[in-house]
């Protein structure tokens, strides 16, 4: 069996700092991991002036992860304006042709593949405004390229990312989830958390009427619910209360339950005892030792 090689060079000599993944002199495709504190550096020495397509990776804390697909001339530049505009993102991946041998056309192609199979993947919220459209490309170019996305794809999963990949269906058949109910009748409050054992997490369901008023949560409540209720994809007010249109994460350390019946309530809950499934049990007397 033929090995592959894998190349890191850190440009930082950390394992958290910038760096450059290829795959030796076989493959063309060049993958900079780049922190947004070492973008401008890298790019100033290694990327000026050369034609890329790239990843800006990040999380707002709430919901799937974020990510924006785009292309440019010099990533040098461009990265300047997204650093202005956009403030989430963490990292960026930036590919490139080792040998030069991808421009203007090509890279509009590269982005197209990439929005739509990420978007297709539906593991990240993709941050474009707007639908990116197929370019016009020859069928022998549109092949070259397809076979340069799947070295991006490679080294994109290499990194850790899972942008383009499509959802394990078998992981998905086994994992058993929990689903309880938060309510409080006189404000009108009637909330459905979904738990995993596995993972210890709790998304917060579509539907869900969580409260508008804000008291005695914790601080972390509060930072949830703020990402949460002002944002228009997540939420919608009525009242006194907040419809959950779509259903999100809720970050939430070793599974413990009082922060999501906080973020529902906007006031300081037990959860173990708040959240019961459908027969009437509690979360605490379902998990006893979280």
């Amino acid at each position: 069996m033929a090995i592959l090689t894998v190349y890191t060079k850190l440009l930082d000599r950390t394992l958290d700092g910038a760096r450059i993944i290829d795959m030796g002199s076989t493959k063309t495709c060049q993958c900079f991991v780049l922190p947004s504190a070492s973008v401008a550096r890298v790019c100033k020495e290694y990327l000026a002036g050369k034609y890329a397509f790239y990843i800006l990776v990040g999380s707002m804390g709430i919901g799937a992860p974020l990510a924006y697909i785009g292309q440019t001339n010099d990533f040098a530049d461009r990265v300047i304006d997204h650093k202005q505009k956009n403030d989430w993102w963490d990292v960026a991946l930036v590919f490139v042709s080792k040998a030069d041998e991808i421009f203007a056309s090509e890279t509009q192609y590269l982005e197209y593949l990439g929005w739509k199979l990420a978007c297709d993947a539906n593991n990240f919220h993709i941050t474009n405004s707007k639908p990116i459209k197929e370019p016009r490309l020859s069928d022998d170019k549109k092949n070259d390229m397809e076979l340069f996305f799947e070295e991006i794809m490679f080294l994109t999963r290499f990194y850790g990312c899972a942008i383009f990949d499509n959802p394990r269906i078998d992981t998905a058949k086994t994992e058993i989830n929990e689903v309880y109910t938060v309510e409080v009748k006189r404000r009108g409050i009637f909330a459905k958390l979904q738990y995993s054992p596995q993972t210890r997490k709790f998304i917060l369901l579509e539907g869900s009427l969580i409260s508008a008023i804000e008291t005695s949560c914790s601080k972390k409540a509060k930072e949830v619910r703020t990402l949460l209720l002002q944002d228009n994809e997540f939420c919608k007010r009525e009242g006194n209360l907040f419809r959950v249109i779509q259903s999100t994460n809720i970050p939430v350390e070793s599974g413990l339950p009082s922060l999501p019946a906080e973020v529902i309530t906007g006031t300081a809950m037990q959860g173990p005892t708040a959240l019961k499934n459908r027969d009437g049990q509690t979360f605490a007397e379902l998990h006893p030792k979280e």
